[in-house]
């Protein structure tokens, strides 16, 4: 379902055997009899959030790549104005596996914030 909805640059991603062969543990892990991950983080992610997010007092960079069929349609735009200070970055050639094409950009950045 993943590969079928994504976009070809995360697909390859998706499809590389490293990825795939570790993509697959997680599955098996978050599915297993009583282990209940993958409901759980869905329950947390799609219910009201318990907190303000304008009250949120800590740097914030929210990444999403252009190319993402699978989050938000505006890209966390919205989501940015909610947060004080927080810093939106829309990445033009990434879609949905972002953190694995541009994992070395999120880390730098989030340095750059520790240090600030």
């Amino acid at each position: 379902m993943v590969i079928e909805t994504s976009a070809p640059s995360d697909v390859a991603v998706y499809r590389h055997p490293t990825f795939a062969a570790a993509y697959r543990r997680a599955l098996a892990e978050a599915f297993a009899p009583g282990a209940g991950g993958y409901a759980r983080d869905t329950v947390l992610a799609m219910r009201r959030w318990p907190l303000r997010l304008d009250r949120i007092a800590v740097p914030v960079d929210i990444w999403y790549g252009a190319l993402d069929t699978g989050h938000s349609p505006d890209k966390g735009a919205f989501l940015t104005t909610r947060i004080p200070g927080a810093r939106r970055h829309l990445v033009p050639d990434a879609g949905g596996a972002l953190l694995w094409t541009h994992a070395e950009a999120v880390l730098t950045t989030l340095l750059e914030r520790m240090r600030a």
